[in-house]
């Protein structure tokens, strides 16, 4: 019963978080998805009839194990402002989804698993396992994960104006709780997982200083990106100027937009973008040898605005294609007195 219940609060709370997504890092939903699908295994595990029933419950039950350590170390990371290059963040998750479908071979390889045994002790199923080579691997990345984060909290406590030391501290401490738990579990044999218990507790704890730094982070809230979008056009084109889109103020500024065909070339004719950017956007793609931007600004009506034309570059150095950025001559000079 206890494990439904775990598993109950850990949707509950994944309900949650996706309900206000626009404020909360994807990495919070990533973990509180991993935690609840793990709970809903432990669970399974203690409902299972047979060996076959308990070990699908028991693959499940080890999503929590393997991928909570890495995203708790990503968003320890992203808190720290430790950046992590995405090529980086992509080759440790498919280590671990490596891992994991080595875990998911239990029963039918000796790689994860020498052996598995069903067993019931009343109304509630457990398994026995014997470890093999593979679950050695797993725990050397269980505890890599947990180290790397104390590693990065640690290197980030004299950063005071960009890390809070309350925040750190709660996410460490409910972490090391949890790797506390598990390994004392290993130690001593239980019939019952403390793990889901405890785990749930943590998630539940950590998920307030969580939840207060996404609303007040600059990075990754999103209201303040669609404020920002609101206030400034962007449209996009590819290296080949085709039209790849454009956001709601941008359409505003120039009504024809509405009108333009994704993926294909500029519409030649008249219309506010060919009067006042098309030139611009042509004389700044024949011209340019380097990955500064061009600025200038045209006047409309008595009101002034200000555009800037930047190329768009993949790891810094292949080139996809332009973006124009355009503002009101209110909001552009706003922005300047704010950085003077």
């Amino acid at each position: 019963m206890i494990y439904l219940v775990c598993f109950c609060i850990t949707l509950l709370l994944l309900l949650f978080v996706v309900a206000y997504e626009k404020a909360i890092d994807v990495n919070i939903i990533l973990l509180m998805a991993v935690v609840a699908t793990g709970n809903g295994g432990y669970y399974a595990l203690t409902c299972s009839h047979n060996l076959e029933e308990a070990i699908l419950a028991n693959n499940m039950s080890y999503v929590i194990a393997i991928f909570a350590p890495l995203i708790l170390f990503l968003i320890i990371c992203n808190i720290c402002r430790v950046n992590i290059p995405k090529l980086a963040s992509s080759i440790m998750y498919g280590i671990q989804i490596v891992i994991y479908l080595c875990a998911c071979s239990a029963g039918k390889s000796d790689l994860f698993y020498r052996n598995v045994e069903f067993y019931k002790n009343g109304s509630i199923a457990y398994l026995v396992k014997e470890y093999g080579p593979l679950h050695t691997l797993y725990l050397a990345f269980f505890i890599l994960y947990t180290v790397a984060g104390i590693v990065v909290a640690i290197y980030s406590y004299n950063r005071r104006t960009v890390v809070s030391h309350i925040n750190i501290d709660i996410i460490l401490f409910m972490d090391l709780l949890v790797v506390g738990v598990y390994f004392i579990e290993r130690f001593i044999f239980l019939h019952i997982e403390l793990i889901p218990i405890f785990l749930t507790i943590s998630i539940a704890v950590i998920l307030i200083p969580l939840i207060k730094i996404s609303v007040f982070s600059l990075h990754s809230n999103q209201n303040l990106l669609e404020y920002k979008l609101n206030k400034t056009g962007y449209i996009a084109f590819d290296k080949r100027l085709k039209f790849m889109g454009c956001n709601d103020y941008a359409k505003v500024l120039f009504p024809e937009l509405e009108t333009w065909e994704l993926e294909k070339k500029i519409p030649a004719g008249g219309g506010k973008f060919n009067t006042f950017l098309r030139q611009p956007l042509m004389k700044c793609v024949e011209s340019i040898t380097s990955k500064e931007k061009a600025e200038s600004a045209y006047e409309f009506r008595g009101q002034k605005f200000f555009y800037e034309i930047m190329p768009i570059y993949i790891s810094g150095q292949l080139l996809i294609g332009y973006m124009i950025l355009v503002s009101h001559a209110d909001s552009y000079e706003k922005k300047a007195d704010l950085k003077n």
